[in-house]
């Protein structure tokens, strides 16, 4: 057997050297790669912005009728609502891709706003109006003042920043009603205001003994039907005020009492839904554990919302079509002459109240019952400006002064028969009984009176009418002028 050249000697032996190494001793055992963790990037369609909550006041249930009309100082019970909150603030604190409004901040936020101030500052004035007539033996009018005042308190989320001038418009309001003798009007406004602020108290003989009667009972029934889980209203103006505050949740809680002890409600509501999420029922005395874990479990399973620009322009946005009839208060013609069509408009909410609008209207003139129009024509009307709005429940009221720019189509009228018959050419007939506005443009000031009825959470009957003055040409408005209109139709909100 020829010999091995000594290169390929001493591979074979290495070869065989590692392959008895692999085989007759243990082998260390690889590594596992470091875990990475999962951040928003790694889930699909998320966006990797910090969801936003605003923490409401918690609201205290706990006072009963043997304590409310008990001196302040007689009545000890330990602050659960406060604690609550301070559990609640901190769990959402440590959670990643949260940001957190706590209710000092959302206090802060609405008392700070110049709009709501001013709002304010008019509710106070009424309650003050409506309380001088109360003790002037004036309950009638009182009334009155007061059911405004506590309106006005409402529109602005008084019963959010402080709850104690709403309540204290509520109260007087249901004392002036059974001082009437309107006990179930008296009864719902009183219960209503214990709605707002839960824990009152009264000092003892301060009202008539009926007044008294009439507060226990209403804070018995609002303990037995007041729902835990909508402390500040229903969907419709939660959702309000969390655009209002810019957030994609409002976290609420109520403290409420039971056979076993004091039960916090705590609910979430969601912008996006427009509903409460979710909600869990836990004892006040051990629930840290119980609220961390609620906590979590909805952060996992809601989305990551969009940004909050998003959220505070939600519902900005308004789109309607309507049906449209006009007639003209100055007109070349014996008698009216009536033009339909269709309309369709956007407005934007630029704040609380106050918006800006545009519409284009489309009309078809039909000629009228003498034939003084001698056909129909075609017209082109476009508005814009701005509107001040007023929201009460479904129903939003406005006002919107702008500018009308009207182009006419081939408008041509007279009351002279040749002309009628004959033609315009034709020598019998009278050129200056003839209006041509071919084509003209007028332009004036419009007024438009209507309102929107919420049909839906995002569709909406809209109705109103308008009226315009032309000035411009200055010679061309004495012929036509002045046209008024009726709009009905419907509309969405983006």
């Amino acid at each position: 057997m020829a010999p091995q050249h000594p290169t390929r000697l001493a591979a074979s032996l290495l070869f065989a050297g590692l392959l008895l190494s692999r085989a007759g001793l243990p082998q260390p055992v690889a590594e596992p790669p470091a875990p990475t963790p999962l951040v928003t990037s790694d889930v699909a369609d998320a966006q990797k912005r910090p969801r936003t909550l605003a923490i409401l006041p918690f609201k205290d249930h706990l006072v009963t009728p043997s304590d409310l009309f008990a001196p302040q100082g007689q009545v000890s019970r330990d602050n659960y609502a406060a604690s609550l909150e301070s559990v609640v603030l901190r769990s959402l604190e440590a959670t990643p891709y949260v940001t957190v409004k706590p209710p000092a901040r959302v206090r802060e936020e609405l008392s700070d706003d110049s709009a709501l101030q001013a709002v304010g500052r008019a509710a106070q004035a009424r309650y003050r109006l409506g309380l001088d007539l109360y003790l002037g033996m004036a309950a009638a009018r009182a009334q009155e003042n007061l059911k405004e005042s506590a309106e006005m308190y409402r529109s602005i989320f008084q019963d959010v920043s402080d709850p104690k001038p709403y309540a204290d418009a509520q109260f007087m309001l249901g004392v002036s009603l059974v001082d009437l003798g309107r006990v179930a009007e008296g009864h719902i406004a009183l219960k209503d205001a214990f709605q707002i602020q839960a824990d009152r108290r009264f000092r003892p003989n301060f009202f008539p003994p009926q007044v008294n009667t009439a507060l226990a009972n209403a804070l018995v029934d609002h303990l037995s039907t007041a729902d835990p889980l909508h402390p500040y209203g229903d969907n419709r103006r939660m959702h309000d005020l969390a655009t209002r505050l810019g957030v994609s949740a409002l976290v609420t809680g109520t403290v409420r009492g039971s056979p076993d002890g004091p039960v916090l409600h705590l609910a979430i509501f969601g912008v996006q839904r427009r509903i409460i999420e979710a909600e869990i029922r836990v004892s006040a005395l051990d629930s840290s554990d119980r609220i961390d874990a609620f906590l979590s479990r909805w952060l996992a399973c809601a989305p990551i919302g969009q940004a909050v620009a998003s959220s505070r322009s939600s519902g900005k946005w308004r789109m309607d079509t309507s049906g449209s009839y006009a007639l003209y208060a100055r007109q070349p013609t014996r008698q009216d002459f009536h033009s339909v069509g269709f309309a369709a408009g956007v407005s934007y909410d630029l704040r609380p109240g106050f918006e800006w609008f545009g519409r284009v209207n489309m009309y078809t003139s039909l000629s009228d019952p003498y034939r003084d129009l001698l056909h129909s024509f075609n017209s082109v009307r476009v508005l814009g400006g701005v509107g001040f709005t007023l929201r009460r429940g479904p129903l939003r009221l406005f006002v919107r002064p702008g500018i009308d720019l009207h182009v006419l189509g081939s408008f041509v009228a007279s009351t002279d028969a040749d002309c009628k018959f004959l033609g315009l050419d034709h020598p019998l007939c009278d050129a200056s009984t003839v209006s041509n506005l071919d084509q003209d443009l007028l332009a004036g000031l419009n007024l438009a009176l209507g309102g929107q009825v919420h049909i839906g959470r995002d569709f909406f009957l809209a109705l109103q009418g308008s009226a315009s003055s032309y000035f411009l040409p200055f010679s061309g408005t004495d012929r036509l002028n002045y046209p008024l209109s009726a709009e009905i139709g419907l509309g969405y909100r983006l």
